[in-house]
């Protein structure tokens, strides 16, 4: 971008118009007015030229420019002829480079046109004198501008033609030599007047900002003397918020532990009264279980018994059914009779005996069979006396023979009643082993479930019990910090003390302002080069002296 004069609105020489910050805020518009001027020819430089016009309005920018040389910060010799050949066009114009490369160029001209017109002559005279031997005495520029005699071709001019083109091409090349040379002055008169220009202005604004940051050169001791002070200060603050944290953090570690204690003792208990309980299910699920077995054993004897039962009721009714043939068959003959007399009476007997053991519907069929048997015997003696009382015995023993069968009926159907109350009274016993067996292996499930739940309990409380021992190493690493971190503040506030002491030493001893600058930055420097300080330290520039 062209340069323009910044120089306008400034107030005229040897007047105090306006404040300080006023006369700040001049240059730095002026400042950034000649950056903008250098941003296509150095951007560096024209960043670090904006920086120095922000500075120039702030407190601590002024002091962070006032150690720096700008004279070396900012050259601007070169500076300003960099933006003088910028703002010309260039050393030259385009017309008068392209006249100067012609220039060069046509300098060789006349010298291989006349060196080609030389050899060709020469091969036109070797031809003429091979035709022309008497004309070897004849000079050789007269015979090249006769044309040796015809010999020359079209391509060889003669001498006088190939002077005259040289003299030309001479007279063009001294024409462009005083065209560029004098163009090519009157360019670097144009460049030179343009960067004395710019480099003037630039070294008084330069110089303008140089006071006004000379002015804070003598304030440099105090404001150093405050920020050591606000340092001390916000070491003191930050300690003390760090104090006040670590022993709140301390306290909450502490009713966190204390806490965790009493979660562990309430686990304790827990534990204790499950374990209580599991011994307890598992005595009742063996009573349950004993129990159980009882039944079963009760169940199968009654089984046995009701079986037993049933095959002297099945004896008894085959006992009837034989009697019955038996009393059909006596009546067609006798001795069939007698043979199936004692026969039933023997079954008889047998099945009275059998029935003995049995309900009292048993017992009573077997007084009843038993009369039978013996009225039968004293049929089968008196048979033997007479065929006569024959029939009256047969119609007796028929008489005998009905009461029987209804008492073995009436048995019978009280048979089974009692076979279909045990077979129900067995099912139901069935049913409550079932019950007992599903209860049994949900017992067990909830005794599986409780070991693993106490196991569970047992990792989480062995998981709490780490928990609290590493927070209890914590809080002890965190005091020990803490410790080291108090103590390491106090060694920095008592080297802040002794720097300040020094620095009060150093101010009633010193003889002039420069001395102590230059003791107090370069011990500031070193204290806080020691200990790595967070606060930025107010300092000389990247371009100090």
């Amino acid at each position: 971008m062209p340069w323009q004069d910044t120089r306008q609105h400034r107030a005229p020489n040897g007047t105090n118009q306006g404040s300080i910050w006023t006369s700040s805020s001049n240059v730095a518009s002026e400042i950034q007015g000649i950056a903008g001027s250098l941003s296509e020819v150095d951007a560096r430089s024209s960043s670090r030229l904006r920086d120095l016009g922000n500075a120039l309005t702030s407190e601590t920018g002024r002091t962070r420019w006032s150690d720096v040389d700008l004279r070396r910060a900012f050259n601007t010799d070169r500076l300003s002829h960099a933006y003088s050949v910028r703002r010309e066009g260039g050393y030259a114009p385009a017309r008068v480079e392209i006249a100067d490369k012609v220039r060069n160029v046509l300098v060789l001209v006349p010298i291989l046109l006349t060196w080609a017109a030389l050899a060709e002559a020469s091969r036109a005279y070797d031809r003429f004198l091979d035709q022309n031997p008497d004309q070897s005495a004849t000079p050789f520029l007269l015979l090249w501008q006769r044309g040796f005699g015809g010999e020359a071709s079209i391509l060889s001019p003669t001498f006088s033609t190939v002077a005259l083109i040289d003299a030309a091409v001479i007279v063009v090349m001294i024409v462009l030599t005083f065209y560029t040379h004098g163009r090519r002055e009157e360019q670097e008169d144009l460049i030179a007047d343009t960067a004395a220009t710019f480099q003037a202005e630039f070294d008084n604004v330069l110089a303008e900002a140089g006071v006004i940051l000379a002015g804070d050169r003598t304030n440099r001791p105090a404001q150093l003397a405050d920020s050591v002070e606000r340092l001390a200060d916000r070491f003191d603050r930050g300690s003390q918020e760090l104090l006040t944290q670590l022993q709140v953090e301390h306290d909450r570690l502490e009713s966190l532990a204390s806490r965790r204690e009493k979660e562990f003792a309430d686990f304790g208990k827990f534990a204790t009264g499950m374990r209580a309980g599991a011994e307890e299910l598992h005595r009742l699920l063996v009573d349950l279980r004993q129990v159980s077995s009882g039944l079963e054993t009760a169940l199968e004897d009654l089984a046995s018994e009701v079986s037993g039962s049933g095959d002297q009721q099945r004896s008894l009714l085959a006992a009837v059914t034989n009697l019955e043939r038996m009393t059909s068959s006596a009546i067609q003959s006798d001795q069939a009779v007698n043979r199936q007399l004692s026969l039933a009476a023997s079954n008889l007997a047998e099945t009275a005996d059998k029935a003995i053991t049995g309900a009292e519907q048993a017992a009573q069929a077997g007084r009843i069979a038993g009369d039978a048997v013996r009225g039968l015997g004293q049929i089968a003696q008196q048979i033997a006396e007479s065929q006569e009382r024959v029939d009256q015995l047969v119609a007796g023993d028929m008489e005998a023979t009905g009461r029987l069968a209804d008492a073995l009926r009436l048995n019978s159907t009280g048979a089974e009643s009692t076979t279909r109350a045990l077979n129900d009274v067995g099912q139901g016993l069935n049913r409550i082993r079932a019950e007992f067996e599903r209860m049994g292996v949900q017992t067990g499930q909830h005794a599986t479930t409780l070991n693993s739940l106490l196991g569970q309990q047992a990792e989480i409380a062995r998981d709490i019990s780490g928990v609290s021992k590493e927070l209890g190493s914590v809080g002890v690493t965190t005091a020990q910090r803490q410790r080291e971190v108090n103590q390491d503040l106090q060694h920095l506030v008592q080297r802040l003390d002794s720097l300040a002491n020094t620095l009060n030493r150093m101010v009633q001893t010193a003889p002039n302002t420069e001395n102590l600058q230059q003791a107090f930055a370069s011990a500031l420097r070193a204290e806080l080069g020691r200990h790595d300080g967070s606060e930025p330290v107010i300092g000389r520039g990247p371009w100090s002296r």
